[in-house]
Parts: structure tokens; sequence; C-alpha cells
């Protein structure tokens, strides 16, 4: 069995909890799940409510009209992006925008952070299609939102960048125990806490909260999404870390027999599946 991470609270967990700034969910983001719980989302109504926000709709055009959508004629108009992506797309390309926003951090120093989210947003969706039992727009949130800790930590401790490399290159424990023995707190929790304000599923909170904690793959107490979405985002990782050696870590040795176990899945899978994303993440550059 893998260690399980350290979930006991440490005695300034509290404090150091409140000195983390959280950015809460913008109102165009909210503002769009709404009106996609209804039965029939009305498009122009979704356009709009893009369209109101001049830089985010730019932003929104221009990711569309770049070589990762791959379209073969340019999008003019928020509109005609929702007809020709759909709106869970463009609602997934909304929050992520919005996160790098809400956060201000577009600086160098996250350039690698963003793209690897791209890549495990990109990842996780190819595996719900292929692999099933987890919808794709859940597996592509889960992506975006898995890691999102991590800056938050960055701007709260300046020297964070060093237990996440001590926390990467440990061949043992659980990596979110070395960030509580360091910080008091850890990545997954505040992801979760982030996901949670932003109105993620309850089932996606719970796979951010303990996707360090492999033990919960055969955990028969979580929902079996839960167990699914780890297992994907475990070998999307080890994919990442096979495309260009971004991303190196040892999560893989510690949690890929249960990964493979819960999507059923041989050493020949693994290799197959490994390849064809490594691929795809070649393509969209």
């Amino acid at each position: 069995m893998p260690n399980r991470p350290n979930h006991s609270v440490p005695p300034n967990a509290d404090a150091v909890l409140k000195n983390i700034v959280i950015p809460s969910c913008p109102a165009v983001l909210s503002q769009l799940r709404t009106e996609m719980a209804q039965d029939d989302p009305d498009i122009g109504k979704v356009a709009r409510m893009v369209g109101t926000d001049v830089a985010l709709s730019l932003a929104v055009l221009r990711t569309i009209n770049s070589p990762y959508y791959g379209l073969r004629r340019q999008v003019d108009d928020i509109r005609q992006a929702v007809a020709m992506i759909g709106i869970r797309q463009v609602s997934m390309l909304v929050t992520s925008i919005l996160m790098r926003q809400s956060l201000n951090s577009n600086g160098l120093k996250l350039v690698r952070f963003w793209d690897v989210s791209n890549k495990r947003s990109l990842g996780l969706a190819k595996l719900a299609k292929g692999l099933r039992g987890v919808e794709v727009h859940l597996a592509q949130s889960f992506g975006l939102f898995c890691d999102i800790g991590i800056p938050l930590l960055m701007q709260r401790f300046p020297d964070y960048g060093m237990t996440l490399k001590l926390a990467n290159d440990a061949p043992e424990g659980v990596f979110t125990d070395v960030e509580r023995e360091h910080h008091g707190a850890d990545h997954a929790h505040i992801g979760a806490i982030m996901a949670r304000s932003w109105g993620l599923a309850d089932t996606l909170c719970l796979a951010i909260r303990h996707h360090h904690d492999y033990s919960a793959l055969m955990d028969s107490a979580h929902p079996a999404e839960v167990a699914r979405l780890m297992a994907f985002n475990l070998l999307v990782e080890l994919a990442i870390q096979s495309h260009g050696d971004l991303n190196v870590g040892n999560e893989w040795n510690k949690g890929g027999e249960y990964a493979m176990s819960a999507l059923m899945l041989s050493d020949q899978d693994v290799e197959d599946w490994v390849d064809d994303l490594a691929a795809d993440f070649s393509a969209q550059e």
C-alpha cells in the first residue's frame, strides 16, 4: 500500500490559510454556469455574457484562433466561437483565462505551470473519451484545477519553489506531506478550497483534495469518478514527463500500479496511451 498523506491539521493551519488569498469566482463564470444548467442553453445569451468583458472576449478569440484549436477559418466574434466549438468548450476556455487573470500570474515563473495545466486538461479529456467513466467536461475541469494551489502557495511563500523541488524529487513518501512539513499547508487542500469556492462539483473537489493520496484509488468509500480522475491524472502526468522532459517527478512510481489496476490497463496499454498523448501534445505546439 502507498503511504497515505498526513491530513492531521498543524497547530498553525488556520493562520496559514487565512494568509493565503484565494480569488473569488468571477461573476461572468457564475452566470455562464447558471445558463449552462438550463435544459436548452441560449447561445446568444452565452455570447453576450462573454462579450461584455472586452479583455476576456479578445483573449477567447485569440486562443480559439491559435494553432491549439486548429480551426480551418478564423473566428471573428464570440457567438461564432460558441457555435463552432460549443458552449462547454467556451466555458472551459473562459475558466482557464479567468484563472490566470484572477491569480495575476502570467509571469515567466509560471509559464511552465500553465503549459502543463493546459496539457493535463487536454490529456484528461482524451482519456475520458477513450476510457470513459467520467464526463469529458469534468475531466477537463479537474485538469485545470488539480494543481491550482501551487501558484497560490508560491504567492504566499517566497521559498515555496524549493519545497516544490523537494516534493518532486522525493522517491518515496507523499508529495503533500513535504509541503505541510515546510509550510503548514498543501496545494491539494488549497486547490480543493478554491475549486469549491468556484462552484465545482463535489466529486471534483474530492478528487483534487486527494490526488496525491494513491490509496484512495482503491477506496470504495469514494465515488468511482474520483479514482478514475486520479488514475487519469497519473497517466497524463507520465505522458507530460515523456514529452520534452517536462514536470519530472516520481508520482507514477508511487501510484502507477494502483492507476493501472483502477483503469484495468496493461503495461503495453500504458505505453500506447503515453505515446498517443505525447503525440497530441506535440501537435498542439
